[in-house]
């Protein structure tokens, strides 16, 4: 014989019941529940009434709507400049190709055109490692950095009120009211 289901599971099926969306058998079994349980009853009471809220006060989104965001947003910055051109790194590909075969087809000897050329290729080497060691000694500081920053409470306190002050910084800048969105929407007859 099936044990009678709990209290969470009635709550579940009354969430369920009021979307319309509980399974006939366990809508009989809920409707014999709430004839003994007035907890219950009263929970039914207040989620229909919740439902007839929210459906009462839902509002209609505009077919433009999206367009209407799309165009009110200010310009990222990429988006303003004319698209990369890859001229000048191609051009300096070929100079210093050519530099390098210059050097390589200028000299007396073969074997000082192969030094000119691996000259070449232990700068961009020594570039390469530079690089890398640039970046590893950075992430290291900003490690010992934040290691630092949480080593004491009045530290991490300062901390957080930076971080703190930085967040509201960001909420007003958000909720200021912008005029180039405000003469698109003018334009638009976003007054509505």
């Amino acid at each position: 014989m099936n044990r009678p289901p709990d209290h969470t599971t009635y709550r579940e099926w009354l969430n369920l019941d009021v979307d319309g969306m509980l399974p006939d058998e366990d809508r009989a079994r809920l409707e014999e529940h709430l004839a003994s349980c007035s907890e219950c009853r009263s929970e039914r009471d207040e989620l229909v009434a919740l439902d007839g809220l929210l459906k009462s006060s839902s509002l209609p989104v505009r077919p433009d709507f999206r367009e209407s965001v799309m165009a009110s947003l200010p310009a990222v910055g990429w988006e303003g400049r004319a698209p990369r051109s890859w001229g000048f790194p191609a051009a300096m590909f070929i100079l210093l190709g050519g530099i390098a075969a210059a050097f390589f087809t200028a000299g007396p000897a073969t074997s000082s055109g192969l030094g000119a050329l691996s000259a070449v290729f232990g700068m961009f080497e020594a570039a390469l490692l530079a690089g890398a060691g640039l970046l590893a000694a950075t992430w290291k500081g900003w490690g010992m950095i934040f290691d630092e920053l949480l080593s004491s409470p009045v530290s991490l306190g300062v901390f957080g009120v930076f971080v703190l002050c930085l967040n509201l910084l960001l909420v007003s800048l958000i909720r200021r009211k912008r005029p180039a969105a405000a003469a698109v929407m003018a334009g638009k007859g976003g007054g509505r």
